[in-house]
């Protein structure tokens, strides 16, 4: 009997691993067809300076996310992003991906979050004491930013080029938007420390922890490598103005 009972727990442990082995070829397959489908219908013509000075502006979560900087084309396949746009904001049609941009350029939260800059709380307080501490920059310099239009502004960008990998958006309709969001950025900010204290400020006040993302901002910021290895594109605010 115990005989019999090992065999059968080894041959299931045999086809398990045959159907992962099965699966990951197949999720390889798919992947490499999404992309090739990708490619083949998008002009795949080299980023002028303009359109990487655009991409710059999403910079912060392109990093946070572990994609290329400046890279414009998917590389790991688009299931996880049509997921994301469907679970996470609730987009799954062009209509959807141009409304959910145009109130995001709309700088709703931004106004949302305008009253607690106007007069910081303690918490408030706490969280800018904070945000130069990661950043490594004086706190009178953080306290010189009361909006956060920075988190609207790097969403709207980020977003655009998501949206376009999973063909919500078409070439022309992403850099419309990224030109949109650029434009609103330079109206609003200062320069990259201004948009990178209040891109952090935004998406604190509305709940997401600091700590999840302080190091890749101080990073993007200071145009500095991780301790191991080298990034690609890492010195985007050096070589790209924000006006």
């Amino acid at each position: 009997m115990n005989t019999n009972i090992y065999f059968i727990i080894g041959g299931v442990a045999v086809l398990f691993i045959i159907y992962m082995i099965v699966l990951r070829n197949m999720m390889k397959k798919r992947k490499q067809k999404q992309l090739e489908d990708f490619n083949r219908n998008h002009s795949g013509e080299p980023l002028t300076e303009q359109q990487k000075r655009l991409l710059t502006f999403g910079a912060i979560l392109f990093y946070h996310r572990m994609e290329k900087i400046l890279g414009f084309a998917p590389e790991q396949g688009i299931d996880q992003y049509t997921s994301g746009l469907k679970n996470q904001w609730e987009i799954s049609s062009p209509q959807d991906a141009r409304e959910t941009l145009d109130n995001l350029l709309a700088l709703r939260r931004t106004r949302d979050f305008q009253p607690l800059l106007n007069q910081p709380s303690p918490d408030v307080i706490k969280i800018q004491k904070k945000i130069a501490k990661e950043l490594g920059i004086e706190l009178s310099v953080v306290e010189q930013t009361t909006s956060a239009y920075g988190w609207d502004i790097c969403r709207a960008v980020s977003l655009a080029k998501w949206c376009f990998w999973c063909g919500y958006l078409t070439e022309a309709e992403v850099w419309n938007y990224m030109e949109r969001a650029a434009s609103i950025a330079g109206e609003q900010g200062r320069d990259w420390t201004d948009y990178t204290v209040s891109f952090l400020l935004g998406r604190t006040i509305q709940g997401f922890d600091l700590d999840d993302i302080c190091v890749d901002a101080r990073q993007v910021l200071h145009s500095q490598n991780p301790t191991f290895g080298k990034t690609e594109d890492i010195d985007v605010f050096k070589r790209y103005s924000f006006k």
